[in-house]
């Protein structure tokens, strides 16, 4: 897995709700300030849409990603309109001071051109006719469905994104925790890794990422722990200790913080069971 892979694995997504709207030509609003992610599909219709001051002419067939935190302005174009919304938080945890759509770079309005999208949304409007208790599960992994067109069809690339256009430094000491996972660096290692005083690799990280270098690093830690707890039998002292962490109670202690389980918890969940 590389360090782009991990970023892509450590997004988060939560479904919130789904409405369809049938609007008229009074549909209006000004400078609203979202709280969450919100996707419109337009089934029908054109309206103009500004999203924190860039403008948008948005019509039939297009998909539009709104920020959570944005502040977005709009207004009905055409007499009869009819869009679906969909509401649900998102949040890559590896830089947690930019949004998921800035980092990834994701196009804010997209062209359905293959219609896949469309379909997705239909079969959620269905599950939401024939609601059962399970509803939300069906519908969070619709969401995803949609979310991995819109990176897969969108032509998003680690090329493509901001994360490419992280610092420098940022990506090589990214790629040396990928490449010796096994090592568990002090700050001032990493600081001597791009000639850096340690003050100064601090406020780098913090600029770049949003987390103090050894959050950042225990991050990236648990990204791995994930993948060897979810795709491996092997005890968690000595997943801790291939991860260059000695205590294995420090471990998971660590563990439990990030993420709100503890390892054996995480892999009861998430991990193999056929051999059991």
């Amino acid at each position: 897995m590389n360090s782009f892979q991990m970023m892509i694995e450590a997004l988060e997504v939560r479904f919130l709700h789904l409405t369809q709207y049938q609007l008229d030509y009074h549909w209006q609003a000004k400078e609203r300030k979202l709280r969450h992610c919100v996707l419109w599909f337009v089934h029908k219709g054109s309206f103009q849409l500004t999203i924190d001051q860039t403008a948008f002419r948005c019509k039939e067939g297009q998909i539009i990603i709104l920020p959570a935190h944005s502040l977005i302005s709009f207004h009905a174009i055409s007499d009869d309109l009819l869009l679906t919304s969909i509401n649900f938080d998102a949040e890559i945890s590896l830089v947690s001071n930019r949004g998921w759509v800035q980092l990834l770079n994701i196009p804010l309005v997209y062209e359905d051109n293959t219609n896949s999208i469309e379909r997705i949304i239909h079969e959620m409007h269905t599950a939401e006719r024939n609601a059962t208790s399970f509803v939300h599960l069906l519908q969070q992994s619709s969401l995803l469905r949609i979310i991995y067109e819109l990176l897969h069809h969108g032509g998003v690339t680690e090329q493509s994104t901001n994360y490419s256009q992280l610092d420098k430094r940022i990506h090589t000491i990214i790629h040396y925790l990928h490449a010796h996972p096994q090592q568990m660096p002090e700050i001032n290692e990493l600081a001597e890794l791009v000639q850096l005083s340690d003050s100064h690799l601090r406020k780098l990280f913090i600029k770049q990422t949003g987390q103090a270098p050894l959050h950042f690093v225990h991050s990236i830690k648990i990204e791995q722990a994930k993948k060897l707890l979810a795709t491996s039998e092997k005890p968690v002292s000595q997943i801790s200790y291939e991860l260059g962490i000695e205590n294995a109670n420090y471990f998971s202690r660590m563990f439990k913080i990030k993420t709100g389980l503890t390892p054996l918890q995480y892999r009861q969940q998430f991990g193999l069971w056929l051999n059991d």
